[in-house]
């Protein structure tokens, strides 16, 4: 039962200052045991028990930019997404959350949509509110808008991939191996011409998820031409691609979608085309979203360790934050099942 404290203010007790003066405490006493303290300055147990009934009492709530100031710390990081779509970022938080521990540090989500003027602006805001790090999954073109945030002096981490030649900035990112999972996949079913479906994207771990492709074929013995990498801006259709992939005589017998959208809208142009998957083609992905789970896709891909690669990133965060001057961390997060669906089978003779 929570002792009651004798005469209870009447106005509300809003600072550490006017919580002491209401007890008649000095207000380094009262942080003290409200700060966790109260045991390594030997503050006597009623004392304890005064301050905190009196706090609990009046809902006392710590000035957090006051105390951020004392400490230097506002136990608030930034975590910058392209969208919420999806069960990614929610995934991607819970892994933070579970990485921030015990911490009491609160991410700030916010989006940028893929507009990088709106990138710069939250990125501003982030540093301006003094945030204690931040996490962002990067834009292709961002080089310029990172570099600011980390001449700021703001603790910073890539997460996903990383701008190409911005090394000197940690990263964690999920392992572009996984790509190999799903084109070795395709080979062991017999497939001998695979093309490749991404983005046109220099960032390091996209650059390495084509380099894995390629390595993949040749270790088979298979020949990786230029022909059969199709690199689309983001966002733009792969009808056409594809139509013409398809056309010619020695057409490509699997498809391997860097993202589950990709995927999905190679199974509508396959429909299209009067193709079946995967009697006539298979079409594999990685990424294991609910949409390519979905009734009616069912796709082929390679399960991500989401959580795994939010929480890699907190930790990354935390280890910049207590040492500011440490090496940068370029983390790659291993993981990643074969989960077969129906959009791989035999390559059709």
């Amino acid at each position: 039962m929570t002792a009651k404290i004798k005469n209870k203010p009447t106005g509300r007790v809003t600072t550490l200052s006017g919580l002491a003066k209401h007890l008649g405490l000095s207000p380094t006493t009262v942080s003290f045991v409200l700060n966790g303290q109260a045991e390594a300055r030997k503050i006597a147990p009623e004392t304890i028990k005064r301050i905190l009934a009196a706090a609990e009492e009046v809902d006392y709530v710590p000035n957090a930019l006051a105390r951020g100031l004392r400490q230097k710390r506002t136990h608030a990081i930034g975590v910058v997404f392209p969208h919420l779509k999806g069960d990614w970022a929610h995934r991607i938080t819970q892994g933070i959350a579970e990485g921030l521990g015990d911490s009491k540090t609160v991410p700030l989500i916010v989006c940028h949509y893929g507009s990088g003027e709106l990138e710069r602006e939250l990125l501003r805001s982030l540093v301006e509110r003094r945030v204690d790090g931040i996490i962002c999954n990067p834009l292709a073109d961002g080089f310029n808008r990172y570099l600011q945030v980390r001449d700021r002096g703001v603790p910073l981490v890539f997460l996903g991939d990383a701008p190409k030649g911005l090394d000197a900035i940690s990263y964690a990112a999920w392992d572009p191996a996984a790509v190999g999972v799903a084109v070795r996949h395709l080979i062991e079913l017999g497939h001998r011409r695979i093309a490749y479906l991404g983005v046109r994207d220099s960032r390091t771990i996209s650059a390495a998820r084509r380099r894995v492709y390629r390595d993949t074929l040749e270790e088979a013995g298979l020949a990786c031409s230029r022909r059969d990498i199709v690199l689309n801006e983001p966002g733009a259709d792969f009808e056409a691609p594809v139509r013409q992939l398809l056309a010619g005589p020695d057409r490509p017998t699997a498809f391997f979608a860097l993202y589950d959208d990709i995927a999905i809208s190679v199974l509508g142009i396959l429909r299209a085309q009067g193709l079946r998957c995967p009697e006539d083609v298979s079409v594999a992905t990685i990424g294991d979203s609910p949409l390519v789970s979905a009734p009616g896709h069912q796709i082929t891909t390679v399960s991500c360790p989401v959580e795994e690669e939010g929480k890699a990133c907190a930790a990354c965060l935390e280890q910049i934050i207590q040492n500011p001057k440490r090496d940068p961390i370029h983390r790659l997060v291993p993981g990643g099942g074969l989960v077969v669906g129906r959009t791989t089978g035999p390559c059709p003779s």
